[in-house]
């Protein structure tokens, strides 16, 4: 199950965050939470990455779909301000509708044989009231869909790590 802590910064418009064990070494789950061109395979919230300039890096730019509210799109671009390999990245919108700053930070720490991945969403919000209103009221849904993220980054890297990882030969008889 996929630990979430209630976590509010009084100058954000939310603070949520999700933490889980992934039984995969830390190298291989850096490398796939760093892989921009992938993250519509996991991320709850994004259709399409419809342009990267590659892995991430500082300064690295990529641009999403994102469903909103039924057939209603946004596209957002996000930039790559905080990389700290291997353990700490933080990526950042200001096209997110009602927002005036989105952040994205997708940590790893190794933990036993595995890592312990954490994603947390830190916004602030526009358009005074009205924004802070549209703030409160998605909360639960962005903590949810941020918690779905994780736990579907999770299958990938162990189905990937599976995949690449040599089997010992049978014995033969």
């Amino acid at each position: 199950m996929t630990e979430a802590p209630e976590e509010e910064d009084a100058a954000a418009m939310l603070s949520v965050t999700a933490s889980k064990v992934v039984p995969v070494p830390p190298e291989s789950v850096w490398e796939l939470v760093s892989d921009t061109a992938r993250y519509a395979e996991y991320i709850e919230g994004t259709d399409e990455v419809s342009r990267s300039d590659g892995s991430a890096a500082n300064g690295v730019t990529y641009d999403e779909v994102n469903p909103i509210l039924g057939p209603w799109k946004a596209r957002t671009s996000w930039t790559v301000i905080e990389f700290e390999p291997p353990r700490r990245q933080v990526h950042r919108s200001a096209d997110l509708p009602l927002t005036s700053r989105m952040d994205v930070v997708m940590e790893v720490a190794p933990e036993g044989d595995g890592s312990r991945v954490t994603f947390t969403l830190e916004g602030d919000t526009s358009l005074g009231p009205v924004g802070a209103a549209f703030g409160k009221l998605m909360r639960p849904q962005i903590d949810k869909d941020n918690r779905k993220s994780l736990d579907n980054f999770a299958e990938l890297a162990i189905a990937e790590h599976a995949r690449s990882t040599p089997r010992a030969a049978a014995p033969t008889a």
